[in-house]
């Protein structure tokens, strides 16, 4: 309620702003009120104050500190200038914003005055601006062909001094196309800017700032907005999903909001955190899936062991970001992007940055969309008839014949009955909503935007499962007139509500066919006089979870002298997240209706509060032909979390099963409370000179309170550089084909401190259960105050060049990084009475590999446009070091040399033609298979390479746009997902059909003997999947999504007074092309596969 409250306090507070925001510049006959003896500039500083127009002149033209005598009453501007100039011979000439003073032309010529003292080289002044007239500070303004040049100041203006006449200035910016402006007088030259369409120009946004693509010395890549809005997706990182090389994204499930699973180049920590580091506008995000401490699951996930905290991971945090609110995402990878985060950036960086209120007119966007979404694919499983005779086989080879409680087969159930229980469990239709409006505006001094998202996902499964979230997000920033002031003030609340089975009804699809109906003819669940599990008898189990996420940042700052800036960031999150997982009595069968202690709630509750500020002092000069940047700043960190979870049970009807009070016992499973405490001081040098050579110092210093006395403070630093070297005479000269090129590297180290809180301490908690009446404490926790921090050494030489005036362009990237120190839970001993210790293995793990993107301008013209863009990650991962490693406890985990991702396996050498069973290699002869002795097969589950392909056309007013993702892996065999052939009313993929038969003589049957369950068949069974035999080749290729998109004609959206009308298809996993035998490639086993969703939608602009 109370997050709610500030969310109302704020959206009032900003729609306030905003409204004072459309204000416009006073107009030009604003009366004038004054009287005295000034000088010019001191006049000309009053009429800006009271009318907002600013007066700019050049020294050539007038003295500034001259003084004159003025008397006006309520005189209009004109009238002033009139009288000041009289006997001056100047003239003037206005725009919106301010007015230029210049000297007058000769009578009857267009020959401008010339001062004399310009053959010897004049002062030039001016303005530059932007598209839409706002100033741009730190424009460069250089004389062409010498090392002459100045930058502009925060209002725009600038002054170059010793110019030629007839000389050429070159004007840039930042993200902006270059000018050229020739110099032929003293006169004051206005210079607006348009944004460059060339993506070497284009804005970057790095730690604390932004830069360009062309003079970025890191490892960084980015997706747009439009990328994002044209992909049917709830989270945003899933629209990242191979579209940045080196990322590797996973979905854990196909269920709306599930966790996902996020690796930047590899995994560089054995046991702990390898998780980037994310910002969202300024603010540290956590990545952690959503769920209560106390709960194994959440609502959705994978698949878990716990029977009752739920059988799902969780929720991902970014399922509360509203996608419509993101402008950009950046990826930031090597040392030099991240080094500047220390500790926090070892496994890269990722920023959100989301929409900002632009200056112009008012504008209205809204958009909606709605679709569906289904499993994209089944498995093929055995028909009735199979299924049957797959069982009575069974019986055969055990020798036995069926039982009482064998049903589907001694005529208890109908053998003729045949279901697709893939269909009926989830084959169902989903249905898929989104909704966004936003409004913004502002002048050159301020701007604003509010904007607000709806979404809602239902599921493929029965009963009315969902999960939706609603979210408003709020901006507003703010220049002084005299442009040295600036805030820039965003907040965004959301609300996220999900209700979703307990239970992935995608584990039962391996019921026999001959199954009983699960609904009776009265409408009721089926039991069949307690035969079988109804799996329907958890549709009735809830996880239900209500999320409230409120992120609220605050920037301001000051110019202290020119060049010299003083910047505060001010951040804090709150995410609060209350779980309910129900399971009343009516989703176990009727004959345990006395038992009401089965009926539960698990009740978890998860509350993380984040504060961060940053004081920061960023100093820029130009020296020469070059550009020096200082910037020096501190962090201050500070997270608390607190969660619960309590168990009530025995309820006494399932009506009441919401209300905890109504529980006839509740058990405390405990609270706990934590404070992380993180600060740091970071600075940052980077100098460019002319252009061509490039260099970018950080350093910075973090102390952590995850670790004890004496090891709490570390150093970590990097050091890039870059070298374009298109732009040396003798590759302009020779090679003109080549329009850009630029070689860079870095190298660096960065840290990691991401383990659980309290580590290097002794802990304890309460007992559960009392003990005469009496609460005691539990030791939980052994003490190790000597660990310290985990390092990552971090190389990276890189590539980027442009042909043919940028119609080809290529980004070439090869990295290596060494993680040592590693951070781990180190098992100990039986007799230790504790699991394991935090403790600083010596181990190092090194994560290299090769990243290429290549875009391209196939067809460019007025009408007709074609782009392509490819990328491909290979990565390779291995542990490089580790002394002792054979008198450790992860002798047979890891093997130096060889990936982290291995696995130590029993080699598969076929069936025994006598047996039927399996069969695999006695390495030691013993007639045993033991580990590890026998586990000496290695095989890697990792990605071997992966990328993908987008494909952007345009034709007039028709936008297609497609990506294909392709993935070389390896995975997990999907037929040891099902139970062993022939055990009681477990149906089988047709897989299983080639199997080694005692009536016949199968030599190439792949499957053992069916059997019931008998001793030697399920050891084998058990063997099999502890083989190299389940390690199969899961690679694919799948169109991962596409959009088509039609603005309506203009004549059409004028009639009905908008702006723009667009209407658009969206598609995701529409097809995929693989060999794997599994539900789904990406999320193997059994478990909800990712989806395919298409939807239809409409966006208009007022």
């Amino acid at each position: 309620m109370r997050t709610s409250l500030c969310a109302m306090i704020l959206l009032c507070l900003f729609m306030h702003f905003s409204t004072n925001s459309q204000s416009k510049d006073l107009p030009s006959d604003k009366l004038v009120t004054i009287s005295g003896t000034y000088t010019f500039k001191e006049v000309f500083d009053f009429i800006f104050s009271k009318t907002g127009k600013q007066i700019l002149f050049s020294d050539k033209v007038l003295d500034s500190g001259e003084k004159i005598k003025v008397s006006f009453q309520n005189a209009t501007i004109e009238d002033v200038l009139s009288t000041l100039f009289k006997n001056k011979n100047l003239t003037w000439s206005s725009t919106d914003d301010y007015i230029t003073v210049h000297k007058k032309a000769y009578k009857n010529s267009t020959t401008p005055v010339i001062d004399s003292a310009n053959v010897m080289g004049f002062n030039v002044s001016g303005k530059v601006t932007d598209e839409k007239g706002g100033p741009l500070y730190g424009a460069f303004i250089r004389i062409k062909g010498t090392g002459k040049g100045t930058a502009t100041n925060e209002q725009g203006l600038f002054t170059l001094k010793g110019v030629i006449p007839n000389q050429t200035l070159t004007v840039s910016y930042t993200g902006y196309t270059t000018r050229e402006v020739e110099a032929k007088t003293a006169e004051i030259v206005d210079v607006q800017l348009d944004i460059s369409d060339n993506k070497l120009d284009e804005a970057v946004v790095i730690a604390y700032g932004k830069t360009t693509r062309r003079f970025n010395t890191g490892s960084i890549n980015s997706i747009n907005s439009q990328t994002i809005d044209n992909q049917p997706v709830s989270d945003p990182l899933m629209a990242l999903e191979g579209r940045i090389p080196g990322l590797f994204i996973t979905q854990t499930s196909g269920n709306p909001g599930s966790a996902l699973t996020v690796r930047l180049r590899g995994q560089n920590s054995i046991a702990n955190g390898n998780s980037p580091l994310f910002i969202v506008d300024g603010v540290p995000y956590p990545s952690q899936s959503l769920t209560s401490k106390f709960f194994s699951g959440g609502a959705v996930g994978t698949p878990s062991n716990d029977v009752l905290f739920g059988t799902t991971s969780g929720l991902s945090p970014f399922n509360n970001l509203a996608t419509s609110d993101i402008e950009s995402i950046e990826v930031l990878k090597d040392a030099d992007a991240t080094a500047i985060y220390g500790s926090r950036g070892a496994n890269g960086v990722i920023i959100i940055t989301t929409r900002r209120g632009k200056s112009g007119q008012k504008k209205v966007i809204v958009d909606f969309s709605t679709g569906y979404s289904k499993v994209p694919h089944k498995i093929k499983m055995l028909n009735t008839p199979e299924y049957l005779s797959m069982r009575h086989e069974a019986f055969s080879n055990d020798g036995i014949t069926p039982g009482t409680r064998d049903y589907d087969i001694n005529g208890s159930w109908d053998t003729t009955r045949y279901t697709d229980w893939q269909k009926v469990l989830i084959g169902g239709t989903a249905k898929y909503t989104n909704a966004h409006a936003s409004i913004s505006g502002g002048n050159t001094s301020t701007q604003f935007l509010i904007g607000g998202a709806y979404n809602k996902q239902t599921t493929v499964y029965s009963g009315s499962y969902y999960s939706q979230k609603a979210s408003v997000n709020l901006n507003l920033n703010h220049t002084s007139p005299d442009q040295r002031f600036k805030t820039d003030l965003s907040a965004s609340y959301s609300n996220n509500n999900s209700d979703l089975p307990l239970t992935d009804f995608t584990q039962s699809i391996t019921l026999a066919p001959t199954t009983p109906k699960l609904y009776d003819s009265f409408g009721n669940l089926n039991w069949q006089n307690n035969t079988f599990t109804n799996p329907l008898g958890a549709i009735n189990r809830h996880a239900g979870a209500i999320t409230d996420n409120l992120i609220g940042n605050l920037m301001l700052s000051y110019e202290l002298l020119p060049g010299l800036s003083a910047k505060a960031t001010m951040g804090y999150t709150h995410l609060q997240m209350n779980q309910s997982n129900q399971t009343p009595l009516s989703a176990y069968f009727p004959s345990y209706s006395d038992f009401t202690f089965l009926r539960t709630n698990s009740f978890g509750s998860n509350d993380l509060k984040t504060w961060i500020v940053e004081p920061q002092i960023n100093y820029i000069r130009n020296i020469s032909k070059g550009k020096l940047d200082f910037l020096v700043g501190g962090t201050l960190q500070n997270n608390k979390q607190s969660t619960i979870g309590q168990l009530a049970s025995d309820f006494s009807t399932d009506a009441l099963i919401g209300n905890i009070a109504a529980a006839s016992s509740i058990r405390t499973y405990g609270y706990t409370y934590t404070q992380y405490k993180y600060c740091g001081a970071f600075t940052r040098i980077n100098f460019t000179w002319d252009d061509k050579y490039l260099l970018n110092l950080t350093a910075r210093r973090d102390g952590s309170s995850r670790f004890g006395p004496g090891k709490q403070f570390g150093n970590f630093g990097a050091i890039g550089a870059g070298w374009i070297f298109s732009q040396e005479s003798f590759m302009k000269d020779r090679m003109q084909f080549i329009s850009f090129g630029k070689l860079r590297a870095s190298f660096g180290t960065t840290g990691n401190d991401q383990i659980q809180d309290y580590q290097y301490l002794s802990t304890y908690s309460p007992v559960s259960y009392p003990y005469q009446g009496l609460g005691g404490l539990y030791p939980t926790k052994i003490a190790n105050p000597y660990f310290g921090w985990e390092v990552v050494r971090k190389i990276e030489v890189g590539l980027e060049m442009a042909f043919l005036k940028d119609r080809i362009s290529m980004n070439f990237d090869y990295y290596r990084n060494r993680t040592s120190n590693q951070l781990v839970g180190y098992p100990l001993p039986n007799f230790a009475g504790f699991n394991t210790v935090q403790y600083n293995l010596p181990a190092v793990v090194q994560n290299n590999g090769f990243e290429l993107e290549v875009s391209s301008v196939n067809i460019k013209s007025k009408e007709v446009s074609w782009n392509s863009t490819v990328n491909i990650s290979i990565p390779k991962n291995k542990l490089i070091s580790y002394p002792d490693l054979g008198s450790s406890t992860y002798k047979n985990q890891y093997i130096i040399g060889q990936s982290l991702y291995i696995q130590k396996l029993l080699h598969f050498t076929g069936i025994d033609t006598k047996t039927g069973t399996y069969t695999f290699e006695d390495i030691n002869k013993d007639n045993q298979l033991a580990y590890p002795d026998d586990y000496r097969t290695i095989k890697q589950v990792y990605q071997k390479y992966y990328g993908g392909l987008q494909n952007t056309i345009s034709y007039k007013g028709l936008h297609i746009d497609f990506y294909i993702q392709f993935v070389k892996q390896t995975g997990l065999n999907s037929l040891n997902f099902f139970k062993m052939a022939g055990v009681y009313n477990q149906n089988q993929p047709v897989a299983v059909l080639n199997q080694w038969s005692q009536m016949l003589d199968h030599p190439t049957a792949s499957v053992q003997k069916y059997s019931t369950g008998t001793d030697n068949t399920y050891a084998s069974q058990s063997y099999y999947g502890q083989s190299d035999q389940n390690m199969v080749d899961a690679s694919f290729i799948r169109l991962k999504n596409a959009s088509i998109s039609y603005a309506i004609s203009n004549n059409w959206v004028r009639k009905l007074h908008m702006k723009d009308l667009r209407v658009f298809v969206l598609g995701q996993n529409l097809l995929t092309f693989t060999g794997y035998k599994g539900l789904d490639p990406e999320v193997q086993g059994l478990r909800l596969p990712t989806l395919r969703t298409v939807s239809a939608g409409v966006k208009l602009e007022l």
